[in-house]
């Protein structure tokens, strides 16, 4: 991401409070076994982004680099029959419906892989810590706990604003203590836009320039579908290519929203971005996000990008509540917090997956995604917060697998930042090479419409044209 969390209330920076969950490790029976040969190598899709060898990955199958190699206590948080992780989430609060389901879905990762006899004969400890969502204090606290008072081998899956989670990175940078997620990629902006890489984390997710380009192709896609219906606002018959930036006051988010613009006025004459709206806090999303609007509208905007999934949806419901009907497309809003919180107001909206997954494509990796979560916890629901999980342990998985016995701290961190075309069934594929620019290349448009999202592509590169029809009830959202 960036994906910033969809923070729709803030919880009050309270004082932090360690917390252990207690671990349901055990299962009545294994998950039926499905037919992939574990780290099996494949042909790439002819001309599809990273063109070649594509290793796809099934979790429960590891290729150990020293089989028959006795386990032993071969660094921290790791003993001959243990595997200990860490996580930190929002649990408490509003903010409870981002962490909760991200944790949740881990620990159903961890459940599982237990239930098949662990990594390599390693069974795997999730210990949980509570942080709030925006307090950059607590978080290093919460990482600092996890390190030192709880001995964990590495951290997974952490659902904190990136902006509140920099010096729990610095710390655990210094620390050499690995973080992987599905998440955000959190650190300098070079690292998180270019090649470079936090040396002690690695994510999983579609890459910021590429994703930035999608948004454009799609968001005058979906303008001109609106120009050829005549529903664009009677000043934008005239120049429809006009368009506004709406996004939270971050390094991160002011670059999404200056790349977008570049991108978008070299698409040719007429288009501009006349009006560009940094919300100065989350806060603001609530407090003030009708008089952001009102500047988009007064600026004769046709259209809106929002460079984050909070803005789109307090934005939306600022629009409506205004008359004023637009096009809109935002990073990374799937979620339930979305649907739950935006209601009819974000009808029409598009977002994207982030390159996860969508769940109802059945391929062998999905079956075990739902089978797991269907297991340990049935009332879940299917999204970024869910997928991107799972995607953040399958990379661990995949890694401390290849290391067998020898599972050590700079193992698992060399394998992770040196993947290439890594096919997890549940998403786009994935490349950390520094020489290949991080990230996934591809990621799929979604739709809100009645309460509900509906996919309304395949994945999509920089480079791809949107499609001419989408399926969904709202239509181009109209």
């Amino acid at each position: 991401m960036i994906a910033t969390a969809l923070g729709l209330a803030l919880p009050s920076c309270a004082l932090f409070k360690a917390e252990r969950v207690a671990l349901r490790s055990t299962a009545l029976e294994t998950l039926p076994p499905t037919p992939i040969s574990p780290g099996q190598t494949i042909a790439a899709t002819p001309g599809a982004p990273g063109s070649g060898p594509t290793t796809v990955f099934q979790p429960g199958q590891q290729n150990a680099a020293n089989p028959g190699k006795a386990n032993y206590a071969s660094d921290e948080g790791v003993t001959a029959g243990t595997i200990r992780i860490g996580t930190i989430q929002p649990m408490d609060g509003p903010a409870a419906q981002l962490g909760r389901p991200l944790y949740r879905t881990t620990q159903a990762y961890v459940n599982a892989l237990n239930s098949r006899g662990g990594i390599n004969g390693r069974k795997v400890e999730l210990l949980l810590q509570t942080a709030c969502i925006n307090c950059e204090d607590e978080n290093k606290l919460a990482a600092k706990a996890l390190v030192e008072q709880k001995h964990v081998f590495a951290i997974v899956n952490t659902y904190m604003n990136t902006y509140a989670f920099s010096s729990a990175l610095k710390y655990l940078n210094e620390k050499r203590v690995p973080l992987i997620q599905g998440w955000s990629g959190v650190g300098s902006e070079s690292q998180v836009w270019g090649s470079g890489q936090t040396p002690w984390n690695v994510y999983f997710t579609v890459r910021n320039d590429d994703g930035v380009r999608v948004f454009a192709n799609w968001l005058r896609k979906a303008m001109t579908e609106w120009k050829a219906a005549n529903e664009l606002p009677g000043a934008c018959a005239q120049n429809p290519w006009k368009v506004a930036t709406v996004y939270l006051d971050s390094a991160q988010d002011e670059r999404r929203a200056q790349e977008f613009e570049k991108i978008w006025e070299s698409f040719g004459a007429g288009y501009e971005v006349v009006s560009r709206q940094a919300v100065a806090a989350e806060e603001e999303t609530v407090t003030r996000m009708d008089s952001y609007v009102s500047a988009m509208r007064d600026a004769d905007a046709c259209g809106v990008l929002s460079a984050s999934n909070i803005t789109m949806v307090f934005g939306m419901q600022a629009a409506k509540r205004q008359g004023w009907k637009v096009p809109w497309v935002a990073k990374s809003a799937w979620g339930k917090a979305a649907t739950d919180n935006c209601g009819s107001a974000c009808d029409g909206g598009f977002t994207d997956n982030n390159g996860w997954g969508w769940a109802e494509d059945m391929t062998p990796q999905m079956r075990q995604y739902h089978q797991a979560m269907d297991r340990y916890y049935p009332d879940s629901t299917d999204d970024a917060q869910t997928l991107g999980g799972w995607v953040g342990m399958m990379g661990f998985e995949y890694a401390a697998g290849r290391l067998g016995a020898d599972l050590t701290r700079s193992g698992l961190m060399d394998v992770l930042t040196n993947l290439r075309n890594f096919d997890t069934g549940v998403g786009a594929r994935i490349t950390t090479s520094r020489s290949d620019h991080l990230g996934m290349a591809e990621t799929t448009m979604l739709q809100i419409c009645n309460n509900r999202f509906y996919r309304v592509s395949k994945n999509l590169s920089a480079t791809a044209t949107p499609p001419g029809s989408i399926p969904s009830p709202c239509g181009w959202g109209y």
